[in-house]
């Protein structure tokens, strides 16, 4: 579970898709059919291991890597396929046409160095190993199924026919398999938030309208002014210096009794 939660890198396949059941199914059935057809290479060694057990442990081990690792580590698949490729390249020395061997040969090449080349993601597309493996399935038709199945003066033989079969489901199967094949999304970086100036203080209307009606310091002392000095000085004339009274007579008559 752990493991499925995990995000993929570069090209993976889900174990779920259609057309990895495809494949899977479509290679077993191959390999059954080639086995069915082998029978009489089983007293030759070379041929046995090269034209039976080759493609069948390749095909094994490409299934197992698959559905072990066709999420995070798709890469694997790398070794399978370059077996499968050493064994069409093996198979096709064994008939007389000789330009039908390079054939073989070139082709081989090509789809082992574009399935390589994507996976290990010098190729960042699906598509070119679509077509390489749909160019080799119509030349493995034209070239070889119809010549052979429709000759009905000399008939196909058995094992023949098994192995024309066998190598077309092969192939179909890697088409299937390169159909389902998708690329994982780059984490996107998150966008730059544009640079905003430092905010200016925006004062309340009625702090506005105070500070409006509020005079500045140098109006109030303007309106208001100082006092002149002669105005608020006060007087300080001594009383001691003015004239003294006389007395009255009532107050001479006091002073005689």
């Amino acid at each position: 579970m752990e493991k499925d939660n995990k995000m993929p890198r570069g090209f993976y396949v889900e174990k779920g898709s259609f057309f990895v059941h495809a494949a899977i199914v479509v290679l077993t059935v191959a390999m059954a059919i080639r086995l069915l057809g082998s029978i009489a290479l089983f007293n030759d060694g070379f041929a046995l291991a090269t034209q039976v057990l080759l493609p069948l442990i390749c095909a094994v081990l490409f299934i197992i890597f698959v559905l072990l690792f066709g999420r995070l580590a798709l890469w694997s698949t790398i070794l399978p396929v370059l077996g499968g490729a050493a064994f069409f390249i093996l198979s096709s020395t064994n008939g007389d046409d000789r330009l039908g061997m390079v054939v073989c040969i070139v082709l081989a090449f090509v789809a082992a160095f574009i399935y390589t080349a994507t996976l290990s993601g010098m190729i960042r597309t699906k598509w070119l190993l679509v077509i390489a493996f749909a160019g080799i399935i119509a030349y493995q038709i034209v070239m070889r199924a119809i010549p052979a199945f429709g000759n009905t003066g000399t008939p196909v033989s058995f094992a023949e026919g098994m192995d024309i079969l066998s190598s077309i489901g092969m192939i179909l199967a890697m088409l299937c398999f390169s159909l389902a094949i998708k690329r994982a999304k780059s984490a996107k970086q998150e966008p730059e938030l544009p640079k905003i100036k430092d905010p200016k203080p925006v004062l309340p209307k009625s702090e506005e309208t105070a500070e409006e009606t509020l005079p500045d310091a140098g109006e109030c002392g303007a309106q208001t002014g100082s006092v002149p000095e002669e105005e608020t000085t006060e007087d300080t004339t001594d009383i001691s210096d003015e004239p003294a009274e006389e007395p009255t007579q009532e107050e001479e008559q006091k002073t005689e009794v």
